[in-house]
């Protein structure tokens, strides 16, 4: 009987909540709610993590465009448009460089008789290298060493080139001074028959100061050029006396000079020979001269004058083509440069 009791009761205590085997699964069923539990929590805290940051992310942008929109309510220029400088830079200058080819022809279309067109030509090829510097960021590729002399030298290139356009500007309205004892008249390009435009400026502004003053002595200077039918006092002569009735006594031609240097030289040697004479003015006052030429001429003219020993000496200034204006004043800008070198 007892030993049936004991068995008994070993076998009922497999089925007892009470017992050892049952408190371990009790406690499995705990671990496992806890775990559970936790798993939740950390999911629903990392869904919360990641709404609040998508909130805030949602408020910033929010408040981002409210900014600019209220700058861009407030400024309209600051609407956010960013050009392409490198681009139109590029477009900019090789423009240019087809503006400059445009001009080069227009110059050679005028006949004038000089090369310079050829600068032109040369000036287009320059901004085209230009042009690829800026879009390949060549510039950049350069050392110091080699950046900074072509630096020096295109900055002194630039200041003395304004600063010889300065000087050319400031006596493109010089009017001379009244009752001059002579006016020399410089030469350019004839053709058969009639003189060149650019001349033809410098005659009727000479013929305008000869009818205005009718004592002074009119010079006429320019020598016969390879492409011209005869030399070049010769026709201004003859439009001075025909076209613009002038006497034939006022005029006196010189007609073997080339150049400006050659045209006032000799000019001024008749007025001296004239001057000891007798036959106009006086050996013992210096005579009042007065340079007619175009008004983008008159400076170097006034210049080389000084140099050779004019002491009362005007400009006086013609008119010039306008359409041209640009390639005279550059051209004149590298004259004064090489008779500054030569002289």
């Amino acid at each position: 009987m007892m030993h049936e009791l004991q068995s008994g009761d070993r076998q009922d205590n497999r089925h007892d909540s009470h017992s050892t085997g049952g408190a371990a699964e009790a406690v499995s069923d705990t671990d496992t709610t806890s775990a559970t539990t936790a798993a939740g929590a950390s999911t629903d805290a990392a869904a919360t993590t990641s709404e609040y940051a998508n909130d805030t992310a949602t408020t910033a942008t929010t408040d981002a465009e409210a900014n600019d929109t209220a700058a861009t309510a407030t400024n309209p220029a600051a609407s956010h448009i960013h050009f392409p400088l490198r681009q139109v830079a590029t477009a900019i200058v090789s423009i240019g460089a087809l503006a400059s080819l445009w001009y080069a022809r227009a110059v050679y279309n005028t006949h004038t008789g000089t090369s310079f067109w050829l600068f032109w030509v040369a000036f287009a090829l320059a901004l085209g290298v230009w042009a690829a510097v800026i879009w390949f960021h060549w510039w950049r590729a350069l050392p110091n060493a080699v950046r900074i002399p072509i630096g020096i030298v295109l900055c002194v290139a630039l200041c003395g080139f304004g600063v010889s356009q300065a000087a050319i500007a400031s006596h493109m309205r010089d009017e001379g001074d009244r009752n001059l004892d002579y006016i020399i008249v410089l030469g350019a390009q004839v053709h058969q028959g009639s003189p060149s435009l650019v001349l033809r400026y410098r005659l009727d502004r000479a013929a305008e100061y000869l009818r205005a003053n009718p004592d002074t002595t009119c010079i006429v200077s320019g020598g016969q050029g390879p492409n011209e039918p005869y030399a070049e006092a010769r026709g201004m002569a003859d439009y001075l006396e025909h076209d613009a009735g002038i006497d034939a006594s006022r005029i006196i031609e010189e007609p073997d000079s080339t150049t400006t240097v050659e045209n006032l030289r000799n000019s001024r040697m008749i007025i001296d020979r004239a001057s000891n004479t007798g036959s106009a003015g006086s050996a013992a006052s210096e005579p009042s001269i007065g340079i007619v030429t175009n008004d983008f001429h008159v400076f170097r003219s006034l210049h080389i004058a000084h140099d050779q020993g004019y002491t009362d000496v005007y400009g006086i200034a013609a008119g010039s083509p306008r359409d041209m204006l640009l390639n005279n004043m550059v051209r004149e800008s590298f004259a004064e440069a090489k008779y500054l070198i030569k002289r």
